[in-house]
Order: structure tokens, then sequence, then C-alpha cells
């Protein structure tokens, strides 16, 4: 009777769950029976009514819980037991051989026992909840996942790598440039940022007193993790490229090859961390997204920054490594100085439908790049937080300020590509300033109401509400665990909903709606009427005491117009090498600009353009010629002129090393009409420092340290040069080529060309006969870098020469010894003529033209036959037996040239 009632009750609980679980039929156990399930299956809704523990959320529907949360003697109505298998990953698959698979618990004591009462040895303990282990399928489906100490298993890569390296370097793309006009003192001093990676190098010029040691970081040293660390933080010794974005920041690094994340205290402080690298595109939630979320959530005040990867190729999805799929952290994507998307850089969404990437930044090298850019402006940010209201940015508002003051590229609103758009320094800072930011805290069920107020002629209102979230179980296939949901309403009360993305249309534009997977939610009218607004954040589900959240918002002005670039310091092209366009923010609407530029401060202007859209904020201007000055640049638009700051146009002058030797370097660069004077300046300590001034296009030096160059031009500097290199002393000893022929056929010519003519007194030839060295020509007025020797007596067979050069200090450098062999009377030179087995026998003309080798051995027997057919030959003796043979060389006009060679 009771088996009866059983299977009464289990048929209306099915029927009570609704037809929409047969999705997760494969998880409801089979059999019935009396004793109570660790596990069940049930609804959402029934879950949150319950307030049953949820360990993993299956959909928007249907959830496992735990019994822990059942109280003694509740009914089963709406809840059915499950077997084992919701444990398995959702990319498992069967096979033989042992793969690596991440087990966690919540009781590792009773999982070790229980692993190794399965003779499972193999194990790699990561910390109190997490072990990795080694098994084929068979043994984790038929043993492991039944084992209560098992509260899921996941398979991930944890073998990071890098996802670009630093070429390019361009600031005026996410507006850092303006952020340093607007906000000069803002360097990232007293800040330190870490970086996850290999060790970056502590020697380079760009990084010089940057290294904040730690007992994290790894023993290897790599030119990925030194960009990284460079594009956050680099002196800029080196070159532009070589500037970071907060100058002043310190760096602590960390090994990346431990893919989890690193505990708070060895961050040294630290409270933003880049992780430029990626593993496989992986598209679930495992224990990395969860711990990264777990850190995140009950670390307030740390960031952490992942690129999206280097697979976009690949189309939507695309995302590298599950920890990026974690929801508390910030990952980006890149984009080239037009702000198109870069092909390669992985798009969203999260394997949930959540947006990912949340922002994009320059880079067309990789997103390693972007993120660090991004991990720049975040230091600077937390600088300015601390400096206004000496407390420290938490990672909410971090993220809240980034994505609203974003530039929107691609589809309007939201998108999987460029996420909710471009980051811009300049804006964050201002935010910050003008402390466009609310925070609060609710419980479920509650609603929390801010107001803020819009002036008359506003536009463009952008709110976005953001909070930390619990982490979700690992494999849960929707990560959101605490729903808040944002409605924004108008003076005349109208609702405004968020903009929500529909992950199986990827490319789809937003729409308005409830969000139900994010944990960031933004609301934007672009013409918003004057007057209040009242900004709703609900409640709609806490599973915690208090959730903790953060809002940001701004509007603009109608009809205003602002520069970007270039402004004040800013430099025209940006690395004094490659155009950038010119940019600017503009509120006017259906209408056109003029762009004009003035050399000679506003006197006179030059017409560029004279429809100008001024909605793209950018125009790329390409000059004609290589001008280095002073200039500004004017928008004309309805007769009102913007004009910009100052700024100025110069290029890198391409310095060059031309002498490494005796002790003393010498650099020569480009010397521009317009340029009269260059400012040297030398590496002491960790900064360059002014030396000397020269009106000369070179410039020498013995101390061996590194120097640059910068012109001088219109009372000012223009852009520093790419910065000398420290080369091996003696590595570049004036010889750039020197070699020897036979000229006019009874001559030897010497030829040479020298790199530098410095400290040069007198040049010599000198001709090597038996190991004795004889001077047969010399030069004492050097006016040319190029010179050559003639000896008119060579001597038939080998000729040696060296050239010396005698230096002022009568130190003499001297030459490669230089060979050329002279014929005299003789067709052709054979040589060597006793070789061994399988030796090449060379053998070179006087003139060209053809002729035939002919080997024949002892007995007269004809061995060889080769066409000779330029004037230097080489003939294989493969398998020639050892002996004496005979050569005959016949040319075309039947001259004859005979001798003997000796094989070994």
């Amino acid at each position: 009777m009771k088996t009866r009632i059983t299977f009464l009750l289990f048929m209306i609980t099915t029927i009570s769950l609704s037809q929409n679980s047969e999705r997760w039929k494969q998880y409801i156990k089979k059999e019935s029976g009396k004793k109570s399930e660790k596990y069940y299956l049930t609804s959402l809704e029934n879950a949150h009514h319950n307030e049953y523990r949820i360990v993993k959320k299956l959909d928007n529907t249907f959830c496992i819980i735990e019994n822990k949360n059942l109280r003694p003697n509740q009914s089963l109505q709406n809840i059915l037991p499950v077997n084992a298998l919701w444990k398995l990953p959702s990319n498992f698959s069967t096979h033989k051989d042992d793969k690596q698979y991440i087990v966690a618990t919540d009781t590792i004591e009773a999982l070790l026992t229980d692993l190794k009462s399965m003779n499972i040895s193999d194990i790699e303990i990561l910390d109190n909840h997490l072990v990795i282990i080694k098994s084929d399928s068979k043994k984790i489906i038929d043993e492991i996942i039944a084992l209560s100490s098992v509260s899921s298993i996941s398979q991930e890569s944890l073998k990071p790598k890098g996802e670009s390296k630093i070429i390019d370097q361009n600031f005026s793309i996410n507006y850092i440039n303006k952020a340093n006009a607007n906000f000069p003192l803002l360097t990232g001093e007293n800040q330190i940022a870490a970086i996850k990676d290999d060790l970056f190098d502590v020697n380079d010029i760009d990084l010089l007193n940057k290294h904040i040691s730690s007992s994290t970081q790894s023993s290897i040293v790599s030119s990925h993790a030194t960009a990284m660390a460079t594009i956050v933080s680099g002196l800029g010794n080196s070159s532009a490229l070589g500037k970071g974005v907060a100058q002043k920041a310190k760096i602590q690094s960390s090994d990346f090859l431990n893919i989890y994340p690193d505990a708070p205290e060895t961050l040294q402080g630290a409270t933003t961390q880049n992780h430029s690298y990626g593993t496989v595109i992986e598209n679930f939630y495992g224990s990395l997204a969860n711990a990264y979320d777990s850190q995140l959530f009950l670390n307030a005040d740390l960031t952490h920054c992942f690129s999206s990867g280097n697979s976009g190729l690949q189309g939507y999805k695309s995302i590298t490594g599950n920890f990026k799929q974690s929801k508390n952290s910030i990952v980006l994507g890149c984009i080239d100085q037009n702000e198109v998307i870069m092909p390669f850089s992985s798009k969203g969404p999260a394997y949930d439908g959540r947006i990912k990437p949340e922002l994009v930044a320059f880079s067309t090298q990789g997103t390693s790049n972007s993120t660090a850019l991004a991990t720049g402006i975040i230091t600077l940010m937390k600088q300015h937080h601390k400096n206004i209201n000496n407390s420290s940015l938490t990672n909410v508002l971090t993220k809240a300020i980034l994505i609203n003051t974003a530039k929107d590229l691609g589809n309007a609103g939201p998108d999987f590509t460029y996420g909710y758009g471009n980051i811009n320094a300049d804006k964050c800072l201002k935010t910050i300033s003008e402390n466009r930011i609310i925070s609060g805290n609710l419980t479920s069920g509650q609603t929390n109401s801010h107001n803020i107020t819009l002036p008359a002629n506003a536009k463009n209102l952008k709110i976005t509400l953001v909070w930390n979230d619990l982490p979700a179980a690992i494999n849960s296939n929707i990560s959101l665990v605490n729903d808040l949901d944002l409605e924004i309403i108008s003076p005349d009360s109208t609702s405004f909903l968020p903009w929500i993305l529909n992950p199986d249309a990827p490319e789809q534009q937003a729409t308005r709606g409830k969000d139900k997977i994010n944990t960031v939610e933004q609301v934007t009218i672009e013409s918003p009427e004057s007057g209040l607004y009242t900004i709703n954040v609900i409640g709609s589900y806490v599973s915690n005491t208090s959730q903790e959240y953060g809002i940001v918002y701004e509007y603009e002005m109608a009809n205003e117009f602002e520069w970007n670039y270039p402004v004040t310091n800013d430099n025209f092209p940006y690395d004094g090498k490659t155009i950038s366009p010119f940019k600017w923010n503009s509120s006017f609407s259906g209408v056109s600009g003029q762009l004009s530029i003035s050399y000679n401060n506003g006197q006179t202007w030059e017409i560029i353009d004279n429809g100008i859209n001024l909605d793209r904020e950018q125009f790329t201007y390409t000059p004609t010629e290589q001008k280095f000055s002073k200039a500004k640049l004017k928008m004309t638009i309805d007769n009102t002129d913007y004009v910009s700051d100052a700024f100025t146009i110069s290029y890198d002058l391409n310095i060059t090393t031309s002498l490494v030797c005796d002790g003393t370097t010498e650099i020569n660069w480009d010397k521009p009409a317009n340029v009269a004077s260059f400012n040297i300046y030398r590496l002491t300590g960790d900064h360059l420092e002014f030396k000397e001034q020269t009106t000369n296009a070179n410039y020498t030096y013995n101390d061996g340290k590194i120097y640059s160059v910068i012109p001088v031009f219109d009372d000012s500097e223009g852009i520093k040069s790419e910065s000398t290199l420290q080369y091996v002393q003696n590595s570049n000893c004036y010889f750039e080529l020197a070699f020897a022929e036979v000229f006019e056929e009874n001559k030897v010519k010497v030829d040479a060309s020298l790199f530098s003519l410095y400290n040069i007194k007198m040049i010599e030839l000198i001709k090597i006969t038996n190991n004795t060295e004889s001077v047969i020509s010399s030069i004492n007025d050097i006016n040319s870098k190029t010179f050559s020797f003639l000896d008119n007596v060579p001597v038939k067979g080998s000729n040696k020469y060296k050239i010396n050069i005698i230096l002022e200090n009568n130190n003499v450098v001297s030459s490669l010894i230089l060979d050329t062999n002279y014929l005299g009377n003789d067709l052709f030179f054979v040589y060597p003529t006793l070789l061994r087995k399988n030796e090449q026998l060379n053998i070179e003309a006087k003139k060209e033209e053809n002729a035939i080798f002919y080997l024949y051995n002892s007995s007269g027997q004809n061995t060889i036959s080769s066409p000779l057919l330029s004037k230097t030959n080489n003939i294989s003796l493969k398998n020639t037996a050892s002996g004496i043979y005979l050569y005959k060389i016949i040319t075309s006009l039947g001259e004859i040239q005979t001798g003997k060679i000796a094989v070994f």
C-alpha cells in the first residue's frame, strides 16, 4: 500500500513541476524508496519561497536543492529526488584514457578518504574545497559522482597563455590623454597594480624601481609580462610606446601558472589585478569562475580585469577560459583606432547569456593590451577616489563607472561584441569628481528609490546599476544568485526598463525588458525631459541578509562641443610615427562642421574639410608633409568656432647607432629643415635627464648609458625619439662592409664602407704574405665613409689583406682578413687540391664563360663530367674513391687547363 502511495505522490509531484522540467528528466531518480535523499529537483520559485539551499541553477525555472534546508516532516510536494548526474559538467564526454577533473566538496577530509578508498592516489589539493584527480569517464559516472562528499565535478583548462604583446600604444582612443590634461596630478602615485603572468623584466628601462617583491611571483621572466607591466605603468624612457597609463604606480607580480585567485594578502596592497591571458574557449561556470566570484564578493575593494581572448574569428561565445565567465570581474575586448572591433577579439555572450565582454579598449595586437590599459585606468580611478573621499573605490563602483561612461559602439545599447562600449578614462575621473554615484543595499522584496534632477536641454541620460553577486555553484546553468531589477520613472511617470539581449540571436539589437541573468543593468534615455527622475532598485530575490549595489549616472547638455585629441601636451602623430584620428565630443544634432588647422597660433587657418560629420566624433587627417610646429584645430559649427588647445606636431627622429667601439658610442638622427637644435637626454636613475643641447645631427658619448634626442622648435620640445639601446662594447666597430676581388683581370681591388668617421686619423691597407704584414697603401685625408684600395701586383693564388683604422689616440681597429684568388695567366683556380672523400671541389673562373670539367682516375677512366656555368662552381666528389686524379677543363673557345688533385 505504501508503495502505491509513494508512486502516486511521485506522479502528482512530476505533474506539478510541469512539462517544462522534461529537459531535466535525466536527473530524476527512477527508483522510489522511503529514505530521504540529499538532493532534489524543484522550481526556483518553490526554492525561494521555502528558502531551500540552491546548489545548482538549471535554468530560469528549475534548480537542484540540498535537503539540509528541508524541515522535519516537511511535505515532499513540488520536489523530486535526483541521481548524481547533475554533478557532471555540461561538456562531459566519455573517454577511456585518464583525464584531469576538478572535484568540489564541502568536506575535504571526507573526500580524500573516499578517493583513497577507491585507489585514487594522484590527488592535487587546490584549497579546502577543490582537488584535482585523473580518471576515465566510466569511473567518474559509476563511482565518483555518487560520493556524498562530492558536490560537483568540472573539466577546465588550467594552462594559461598570453594574448598579445606590446607593439601599439595609443592613449587617445580611450581618452587617457584627455585625462592626463584634466587631471595632471593623477599618475598612480602610492598605488600598486598586480599583474598575474610571468615575471616582468625588472631591469627594463621603462620599469625601473617598479617591482614589489612577492612570494607568488614567477621565476620565469617573459616579454609578454614586461609588455603588460609597461602598458599599466611604464615610465616612457624607451619611447612613446613605453609610457604607461599610471606612470608612478608600482607593480606586484604573481605566477599565472597558479590560475586560481591569489590570496588577497599576497597582493601586497594591490586592489586591481590584471589577467592578460587565456586558456581555451570554455562556455560553462567552473571552479575558476566560482573562485573569482567568491573572492570578489568577499573582498569588495578588489577588481579583476580579464582579456576576452583572441578567438573572435570563431564567432560568438568565443571567450577563452571559464574564469572569464565570472560575474563580478571585468572582461575586455579590443578595438582599432577607428573604434572598430578587431576581428580576433573574442565575443560573448557568456555561457548563460550574460553580456560579455563588458567593455572594449584600444589594441590592434590583442586583448592582453586592452586589458592592461583598463587596469591602468582603474589604478588612476582608485587613486582619484582615495584622494577625494579618503576611502577605497569598490569593485562595484569601479565597474559601474567604467560601464556608464563608456562610449556606445556597434549596435545601439549593449551587445555581445563591444559590451557596453569603449572605456573613456576622462569621463571616469569626472564622474568621481562630480560624485555622480549612488550606493545602497536592500533585502529580498525591498525597493529602494533614488532621485536625480535633469536640467532643461539635457540629453542622453544613462544610468547603470551594478552589484557583486554571490558565487553560483560550480556547473550552474544560470550563474545569477541575487536578482536586482532597475526601473527609471521619468517626470511624466513613464517607466523605462534596462536593455536586454537575446543570447539565442546574438547579432540582434538590444531591447528593453526585465533582466534575469546579468549583474549589470543599464537604462538610457536619448531625449529626456527635464525634471525629477526616480531610480528604483528592486530586490526581486536576495538570498543573503542584504545586497550591496552601486549606481552611476550621467547626461549631456545639448549643442556642446569639446576636443579630445589633440589637447594640451599631445603630439601629432601620437607616437611620432602613426597617424591617429582627431577626436571630439559633440552633442549637436543634424549639423555638420568645418575643420581647420593653424600653424601660427590662430593668425591664419587652413581648411581641412568643409563637411565634417560631428556624430562620428573623429576625423583622420594625413598631412601632405612632415611639419615640426605648434598647431591648433578649429571646428566651426553654425558660425561658432571651437578652437583646440595648442598641441605639438613632430616626428620621431629615427636615431641610429653608428658606432660602438673603443669605449665610444656615436648616434645619428634625421635633421628636419625647420629644426635648428636638439636636446640630448640621458637615463639617470629611473628617468631621462637633460644633458645638453646640440645643433648637429650626431652625438658621441663614452659612458655606455642610454640616450634620447628631442627636437627643439618654436621655443618648445617635440616628441622624444626612441632611446638608444645598450650595446656590447666593440659590437659595432666602424666596418659596415669590406671585401676584396680581382679587378681588371690583373689587379685586386679592396672596397670598404664605414658606419662612422669619428676620431679616425688614418686608414691603411695591409697585405699579409706568409704571416708577414706590410702596408701597401694608406689614406690620410678622410672625408668619406666609403673608399677603395688597389693592389697592382697581386701574386698568383691566394691574396690576403686587412684594413687598419688608426684612431686619434693611436688605437688600431682592424677589419677581418679579406681573401681573394688571383689566377695570373691561368683560366681557372681549382681548390683544394688535397681533399677528403665527399668534400666539395671549388672552381673559380677568370671570366664568365661556359666550360666543362672532366675528372680522370689513375687508369685514365673518366669518373666525373660537369658543366661550369658561372665564375664560381662547386663539384661534388661524393662516392669518389681515394687516389690521385687528373682534371681537364675545356672552355667553349677550346681553351684547356689541366691539373692534379688528391682524394684521401
